[in-house]
C-alpha cells in the first residue's frame, strides 16, 4: 500500500513540475517582433481558385513620419465612447455614450470632424448628435472652420474632433469629415488608438505580452496596454477579447505559442494559423461591434496578411497637413 502511494505521490508530483515547466515556458516566451506580412510577394492574399486575380498595385500607406504619429496621438475626441464592461461576457454592454449608429449596414464609416466649436454641456452634446434629414448624422454645420492651436510637432494640426457614425463614405465626406476607418465608431476609433496601429507594426506578440501578464496580475495587463499607447477604454476592449480567445482558444493558442508558428502558412493560400482563426471566429465580431477600429478597418498593414478583398487605401495624413487646410490626402475607405 505505501509502495502504491508513493508511486502515484511521485507521478502527481512529476505531472506538476512539467505542468509548471509548460506554464513558466509559455511565461517566459518573449518572440522577436515580426516583419510586416507578405503572402508570395503580396502584401494581401490573392484569391488562388482565381487565375486572373492579381496583387493590388495600390498599397496601404505605411510610411508614417514620427511627427504625424505623434500629432495622431496627441490629439483627443471630444466625445470618446467609453467601455466599463466586458462585452464578451456581459450581453447588457454598451458603450457609453450608447453609438446609436452601429447599425448601419456594410457601408458603414466613422468619420472625424475637426476643429469642434467647444461643448460645455450634456444639452450641447445631445443637440449636436441629432441626425440631420439628409441620412448622415449632422455634426458638420456645428463646427467652425477656424484652425485650433497648434502642435510644435506639426503645424496647423488641430488639437480635438468629434467622432461620428455615418451610413457611407459620401454622407461623411458630405458632412464635412474624414474618413478614419470602415465601420461605425467605437472604443478604439481615436486617432491615440490609430496612432499605436501605426507604431507597433506587430501587435498579435504585443498583445500576446500583456495578456499574459493577466495570469499575474490584472493591473499590470491594463498597465501594458496602456504602455502601449492606447486609450483606456481601447486597452479594456483588447484585454477583454485576450481573454476570450485565451479561454476558448487555449489548446491552440499555446500550441501555437510554444512552437512560435508564422501568423500565416505558406503561399498562395497563406492560411492563419489556428489561433488566430480561432480568435478570428470566437472573438472577431465582437471585437469589430466595439473597438470600432481595427488594422484591417482602417488600412493599416500588420503582421498578419488578409484577402486582397478585403485591403482598405486610407491616408491618415490628415493629422498633420503641414500648412494646409487640413484636407486628408485619400479619404477612400
Amino acid at each position: 500500500m505505501n509502495k502504491c502511494c508513493l508511486v502515484v505521490t511521485s507521478f502527481v508530483v512529476v505531472v506538476c513540475c512539467l505542468l509548471s515547466l509548460l506554464l513558466w515556458l509559455f511565461l517566459t516566451d518573449v518572440d522577436e517582433p515580426k516583419q510586416l506580412a507578405s503572402c508570395g510577394g503580396c502584401h494581401c492574399i490573392v484569391d488562388p481558385t482565381s487565375p486572373t486575380a492579381m496583387c493590388p498595385t495600390d498599397v496601404p500607406r505605411h510610411d508614417y513620419t514620427e511627427e504625424e504619429i505623434t500629432t495622431l496621438r496627441l490629439q483627443r475626441p471630444v466625445n470618446p465612447f467609453n467601455l466599463e464592461c466586458d462585452p464578451y461576457d456581459d450581453e447588457n454592454c454598451h458603450l457609453s455614450p450608447s453609438e446609436v449608429y452601429t447599425e448601419l449596414g456594410d457601408t458603414a464609416v466613422c468619420g472625424l470632424l475637426y476643429n469642434p466649436l467647444m461643448v460645455t454641456s450634456q444639452e450641447d452634446m445631445q443637440s449636436i448628435f441629432a441626425p440631420s434629414d439628409g441620412g448622415g448624422v449632422g455634426l458638420g454645420s456645428q463646427f467652425s472652420a477656424k484652425n485650433s492651436d497648434t502642435r510644435a510637432t506639426c503645424p496647423n494640426a488641430p488639437l480635438d474632433y468629434v467622432m461620428a457614425s455615418y451610413p457611407s463614405r459620401e454622407h461623411a465626406l458630405a458632412d464635412g469629415a474624414t474618413v478614419t476607418h470602415v465601420g461605425a465608431c467605437g472604443a478604439c476609433s481615436t486617432t491615440q488608438d490609430l496612432a499605436v496601429y501605426l507604431s507597433v507594426p506587430d501587435l498579435v506578440n504585443a498583445s500576446k505580452y500583456c495578456i499574459k501578464k493577466s495570469l499575474l496580475n490584472q493591473k499590470e495587463t491594463m498597465k501594458c496596454f496602456q504602455g502601449l499607447g492606447f486609450s483606456e477604454s481601447c486597452a479594456r476592449m483588447w484585454i477583454a477579447n485576450g481573454e476570450n480567445t485565451a479561454q476558448r482558444c487555449a489548446i491552440p493558442c499555446t500550441a501555437m505559442e510554444l512552437q512560435n508558428y508564422n501568423n500565416n502558412g505558406a503561399a498562395p493560400e497563406c492560411s492563419l494559423n489556428s489561433c488566430l482563426a480561432c480568435n478570428a471566429e470566437s472573438s472577431g465580431s465582437v471585437f469589430d461591434k466595439f473597438a470600432g477600429r481595427t488594422r484591417r478597418r482602417s488600412g493599416v498593414l500588420s503582421t498578419i496578411a488578409r484577402p486582397c478583398e478585403e485591403s482598405i487605401i486610407i491616408d491618415h495624413g490628415y493629422a498633420c497637413p503641414y500648412g494646409t487646410s487640413g484636407v486628408a490626402a485619400l479619404q477612400t475607405p
